[in-house]
């Protein structure tokens, strides 16, 4: 049974990133980053949810907690393949980053535009929901509070930006590589990882040595 093991951990993470170019190598702190704002998506999420009571709909649980959670049990890999593994294939990256820029950015604008206007008749009637904060014109009487709104869509937007960013340099690693690989370069591993290599060999070798001894 294998076991996790931070033998190999480092900030600086998968040296195919910070190899590609300077600002690529801020790819594990960007994952961090989208880490911690999934988790305050999640508590507030959390809250919306209490203080909607029996108001819920699909769409509400959608928004506030299943695409938050999807966030935060994506950088937890993410994390582990950067920083851990020190390998994190950057079209794997790319697609995911891809796919939550599209669903957050679709989850804010949809928040925003269910609940904008200035008067009841400045808010589309098909629009009104009652996920909007309490006090929004045209909106419902008791609903989550304006500050949990607000949190929640501001963090959707820096989601948005988060996975942007990080889909953004997986496509420039994953064409930097490309690019090496039409060349015929090889890449070189860093001292960490060939060492890491030489020892995991070195153990390999000792354990069919005790078995053949057996």
């Amino acid at each position: 049974m294998s076991t996790l093991s931070f033998h190999n951990f480092s900030w600086k993470g998968d040296p195919k990133w910070w190899n590609a170019s300077s600002w690529t190598g801020y790819g594990p702190i960007v994952v961090c980053v989208i880490f911690a704002i999934a988790v305050v998506q999640v508590v507030c999420g959390s809250i919306w949810i209490v203080q909607l009571g029996n108001h819920l709909t699909v769409p509400m649980i959608i928004q506030t907690l299943l695409i938050p959670g999807c966030s935060f049990f994506n950088a937890i890999p993410s994390i582990h393949l950067h920083m851990l593994l020190r390998n994190n294939p950057p079209k794997l990256a790319l697609w995911f980053s891809s796919i939550f820029v599209v669903l957050y950015l679709c989850s804010a604008i949809l928040s925003l535009a269910a609940c904008a206007g200035s008067s009841p008749s400045g808010i589309p009637h098909g629009l009104r929901r009652a996920e909007c904060p309490q006090g929004t014109p045209g909106g419902p009487e008791q609903g989550v509070s304006k500050a949990v709104w607000d949190v929640m869509v501001a963090f959707q937007f820096l989601s948005v930006v988060g996975y942007g960013i990080h889909g953004s340099m997986a496509y420039k690693v994953h064409r930097v590589l490309k690019g090496r690989k039409d060349r015929g370069e090889v890449e070189a591993l860093d001292p960490e990882q060939e060492e890491a290599r030489r020892q995991k060999a070195r153990d390999l070798w000792q354990k069919n040595y005790r078995m053949e001894g057996l």
